[in-house]
């Protein structure tokens, strides 16, 4: 099957995926933005040589097409976070005539599912188009700073999007309903959620030295082998809930001698503004190492040095954190805020608490951390949980999704609209 991928730089994961699809035997291409850079140029490869994946590039602020579309796409451009939504569509087409692809993935569901779903409506394309939902792309969470301001017009182009999709991802039950609210068709949306980044055997490699990682992270922050460690991981903005976990840390700490929280991810304007006056106020923050942005496998490490992990989210479509911490046998609590909550109550595998209430985020922590035996239950649930995103079962289920697809009739839109 030749796919083409639309802009997977959405998501920094997303590259993980393609190299399976490729390794899985399919041939997979790319539209893919570059700023500043050429108006077009053809690529064979994608993140580095060899990787097989052809790609167009293209900077969307520069070339004479955008003159063409300008009159059309200032009527959108609002309601379109300042995108040009009909330069895109017609890009998106180019790129469709020259891959010639037998079906197309957009890898989130507004930047660039929005023009795929005019142009397949509009007759510019013919191929399966199947979109990924993740979150920030259909929900609408203001005080969370996270997703789409929903005007009028916001709301129709997303709205008129959604017919000229032929399979609809959301990758949370959570987004399923958001969409069934938006409208879409129930038997076009397949809930497939997003996957681990790493494969089994990098996984498995980090599960077995599990107790080596935890030492050492432990050793390299100066925080003791028995002390009982909280860690949360993100990019550390105000929807995270990060401030929510400081308003409940006194009582925490208070209960928990010894307790300590391992806060890993950049140094966001959040965490001055809503975390560390919090913390200082109560007399607390020396309980308290930030660890600054990590990569790679030092991610998973750093997970592995928590007894619990904790996702205070207020409103997101998944949060892959969670699963993280599970691949590496570190279970969670997390709020009803994150998409993922389904699955920890589907293998009860931690605890999920309501979004924003820091007393009950405080109980279920006190109770985790004074209760090995659960915390232990918890832990011999993770497998199962983990395995529901592994990177190479998601790769499958894609490629049946879009089997599933193209064995569909796809008329242009205006016909079935």
């Amino acid at each position: 099957m030749r796919i083409l991928y639309l802009h997977p730089k959405a998501w920094t994961g997303e590259h993980a995926i393609l190299s399976e699809l490729v390794r899985m035997g399919h041939e997979v291409c790319v539209l893919e933005e570059r700023r500043p850079g050429p108006k077009r140029q053809f690529a064979e490869w994608h993140r580095q040589p060899g990787d097989r994946i052809r790609t167009l590039w293209y900077d969307p602020s520069r070339g004479l097409l955008r003159l063409v579309t300008w009159l059309a796409d200032r009527v959108f451009r609002r309601a379109f976070d300042g995108r040009n939504l009909v330069h895109r569509m017609l890009v998106v087409a180019e790129a469709a005539r020259h891959f010639q692809p037998d079906a197309i993935v957009a890898s989130d569901g507004f930047s660039y599912a929005i023009p795929a779903g005019f142009a397949k409506r509009l007759g510019l394309l013919s191929q399966c188009l199947l979109v990924t939902y993740i979150g920030g792309d259909i929900l609408d969470c203001p005080e969370a700073e996270y997703g789409h301001r929903r005007t009028p017009m916001t709301d129709w182009i997303i709205r008129y999007s959604l017919v000229g999709v032929d399979v609809l991802r959301p990758v949370s039950p959570m987004l399923r309903t958001v969409l069934l609210e938006e409208g879409a068709a129930s038997e076009k949306i397949h809930v497939l959620p997003s996957h681990l980044v790493a494969d089994r055997p990098a996984l498995a490699a980090v599960l077995a030295g599990r107790d080596g990682h935890r030492k050492g992270i432990r050793e390299r922050y100066g925080l003791k082998p028995d002390a009982p460690l909280v860690v949360t991981l993100s990019m550390n903005q105000r929807g995270k809930g990060l401030y929510v976990l400081a308003q409940a840390w006194p009582q925490i700490v208070k209960a928990v001698p010894g307790a300590c929280w391992l806060l890993c991810g950049p140094e966001h304007p959040s965490l001055a503004s809503d975390v560390w006056p919090v913390l200082d106020q109560a007399g607390v923050r020396n309980s308290i190492v930030a660890t600054g942005r990590l990569d790679g496998l030092d991610v998973f490490h750093h997970l592995c040095a928590g007894d619990l992990h904790v996702n205070p989210s207020l409103c997101e479509g998944l949060n892959m954190a969670v699963v993280e911490a599970a691949a590496v046998g570190t279970p969670t609590i997390g709020s009803d805020g994150a998409g993922v909550s389904y699955w920890i109550s589907r293998f009860d595998a931690g605890k999920v608490v309501p979004r924003g209430q820091a007393a009950a985020l405080a109980d279920a922590i006190i109770f985790a951390l004074s209760n090995p035996e659960r915390l232990r239950a918890w832990t011999l649930a993770l497998p199962a949980l983990a395995e529901e995103f592994a990177l190479e079962r998601i790769a499958v289920g894609l490629t049946d999704l879009l089997q599933g697809g193209l064995e569909q009739p796809h008329p242009i839109s205006r016909a079935r609209s």
